[in-house]
């Protein structure tokens, strides 16, 4: 019993150290992102804050609105109730509410937003590290997987998305790319081999069950399938663009690591899988596909053109992209020079890591030719190519490619210093791994140092989202009229607000004569009316367009408008036109009346929702079949 439990022990323990390692070496990423910016000018004192970034601004109001939507009992929020002057949006309905989870069950025990978004990137950070050390330990030695998950952390696209980009959300895929890997390979492993044969380190607890081939092989089956869903379902939750872009390489690497290997008996649980997978995503894959004709979603691709986000593209918007491309393209050449040319004899095909640097050269280099615009003929046969929105979000694939790369030099160089007639041969597959190792962290450096002192995030004064504008509302959020959140149209009697929650909204209203209530929500389908507990029908309110010179103008509720010449903030203007406003008007009868609103799941929804409670009971049950067969092989192995 001893000499089983000595080896589970060591593991655990080295285990310990390596998630230590991670979770220091993320937190030298990130934390001096926090304290770099010029000091904020804040009554608290705080001296937590951050610089400016690209995308934090629409985060950081998100994020608060969802964990708004947690509180109020919303087990899927999917209403922001701030959004748009108030008017809200369907927000998370569209954009991935994953990395939202994470910020809200943080910020329920920090209580201070900045120690939040602190929190979550160095757990998104030590999580993407600590994953493809996972995947890294079926080849490399101990030492060479260290190297990977450090350049993982420290490769430039990774802290860009942090430093620059703000892009919370991107930077949670992170960590779901290596184990869609890893559980992809015990897949396609051809399970009557031996660990040695097939390239595979034996797993932890595996040496117990020699004795049961069979039902080592059917739980291992069991628990990768289960794996490999719930890895692409949370990938999907997470960030669906890179999900969809990493999807072509998966493919790639599934295909040719299929046919290199002759290993077809992984093919159908990954194709089982993979069906889990988006069904554990389906609240929220399928009614944001099927009901996106209901927002104005071709503002980001009208306002960031696929074609124009091309690597080298004049007017991208984002030139340190193809510096970047050059990085990492240099990394796997270099790399793939190193371990498939000058030093193979370094990495013996026995251990399966040369097959595997093809595999990692293959998908790296269609990765980065995806990104330039000679790709476009190809592109065009690659179905929905630009949900990634932009080409050079590729660059996550190649960071990916390139940490694995220097792991593999590293490990070839280890090789090197164990075999007596290599000594000296291995200085390159050395120089390769230290170069993208050093260059990953200098480049970090380089990323950091033009950001001190840059001006402090501060958030937005009010939160708009032209993507998510219904397209019965009109185009510019600013454009919105500042109204109160409910009134009657005769502007007399009386409007009392109960309760007003993101999605529940209760109302008591006064009326002496047949009235309109209006109410300052976007009239979107979901919504639905009760007027003293029997439902009431709800009709969109219309807006005039006043126009007070060449250059500016606004709009009014045309129900209130009870006139000649409109004013708007004390100046006078001319109504120019007649558009729909979209918010959500009630007709009621004279007398007292408590109104509710309630934002309800449409067919969709539902439907959506019903898929993803099946595909996780069914995950579920793979994963505790396979702990039955274990327990009961267990028992039985015991009782021998």
């Amino acid at each position: 019993m001893k000499s089983r439990e000595a080896p589970t022990i060591r593991k655990s323990w080295t285990r310990t150290r390596v998630s230590l390692l991670c979770l220091s070496l993320s937190a030298l990423a990130v934390f001096p992102f926090f304290v770099m910016s010029q000091p904020p000018d804040r009554a608290d004192g705080s001296w937590l804050w951050m610089p400016i970034t690209h995308d934090m601004i629409l985060h950081f109001d998100q994020m608060k609105s969802f964990y708004r939507g947690l509180a109020a009992g919303e087990a899927y929020p999917r209403w922001e109730e701030d959004t748009n002057r108030g008017f809200g949006a369907p927000t998370t309905s569209y954009y991935p509410p994953g990395a939202y989870y994470l910020t809200s069950a943080l910020y329920a025990i920090v209580r201070d937003w900045m120690w939040t978004i602190l929190l979550a990137q160095i757990l998104m950070m030590a999580a993407s590290g600590f994953a493809i050390y996972l995947y890294a330990r079926r080849f490399l030695s101990l030492r060479a997987a260290i190297v990977a998950m450090t350049a993982y952390i420290f490769l430039p696209y990774h802290t860009v998305d942090q430093y620059q980009r703000g892009a919370l959300a991107e930077l949670l895929g992170f960590a779901f790319m290596p184990l869609m890997l890893l559980f992809a390979e015990n897949l396609l492993a051809d399970t009557t081999q031996s660990a040695k044969a097939s390239g595979r380190r034996p797993l932890e607890g595996e040496e117990d069950y020699d004795s049961f081939p069979k039902v080592k092989a059917g739980s291992r089956l069991l628990l990768n399938t289960a794996g490999l869903a719930a890895t692409l379902g949370a990938f999907l939750w997470c960030h669906p663009p890179t999900a969809y872009q990493f999807a072509i390489a998966f493919a790639l690497f599934v295909t040719a690591s299929t046919l290199m290997h002759k290993s077809w008996k992984g093919l159908a649980p990954m194709a089982i899988a993979i069906a889990l997978g988006s069904g554990l995503a389906a609240a929220y894959i399928y009614p944001a596909f099927v009901e996106q004709n209901l927002i104005r979603h071709e503002f980001i691709s009208s306002t960031w053109p696929y074609s124009g986000t091309y690597i080298f593209a004049h007017g991208s918007g984002y030139d340190f992209t193809d510096f970047i491309w050059i990085f990492n393209a240099v990394a796997i050449a270099l790399g793939a020079v190193t371990l498939l040319w000058v030093e193979r004899r370094l990495v013996a095909p026995s251990s399966g890591l040369r097959q595997r640097v093809w595999l990692w050269v293959m998908i790296g280099c269609v990765s980065s030719f995806l990104m330039l615009k000679s790709s476009s003929p190809l592109g065009s046969l690659i179905p929905k190519l630009d949900i990634g929105v932009f080409a050079w979000r590729m660059l996550a694939i190649t960071t990916l490619v390139a940490a694995l790369i220097a792991g593999a030099c590293a490990q070839a160089a280890f090789n090197g210093v164990r075999l007596p007639r290599a000594s000296g041969s291995n200085s390159l597959a050395s120089m390769t791994s230290v170069a993208i190792l050093g260059g990953a962290v200098f480049v970090t450096a380089r990323i950091m140092l033009p950001i001190w002192g840059a001006p402090p995030f501060e958030a937005a004064k009010e939160h708009v989202n032209v993507a998510m504008m219904p397209v019965t509302a009109p185009v510019e959020p600013l454009e919105l009229p500042t109204v109160e959140r409910a009134e009657l149209a005769s502007g007399q009697d009386h409007v009392e607000v109960e309760d007003w929650r993101p999605e529940r909204r209760v109302l008591r209203v006064e009326s002496s004569s047949a009235d309109k209530l209006l109410i300052r929500t976007f009239n979107f389908p979901g919504w639905s009316a009760t007027v003293d507990g029997e439902p009431a029908s709800i009709v969109s309110g219309d807006a005039l367009r006043v126009e007070f010179d060449a250059s500016e103008q606004a709009l009014i509720r045309a129900d209130t408008f009870r006139g000649v010449t409109p004013i708007v903030d004390g100046k006078p203007g001319r109504i120019v036109g007649r558009e729909s406003l979209g918010d959500i008007v009630i007709e009621l009868r004279p007398g007292p009346h408590r109104v509710t609103l309630a934002y309800l799941d449409t067919a969709p929804r539902r439907l959506g929702a019903v898929i993803t409670a099946c595909a996780a009971l069914f995950v579920v049950g793979l994963i505790a079949a396979a702990l039955v067969m274990r327990s009961r092989a267990s028992q039985a192995m015991n009782g021998l």
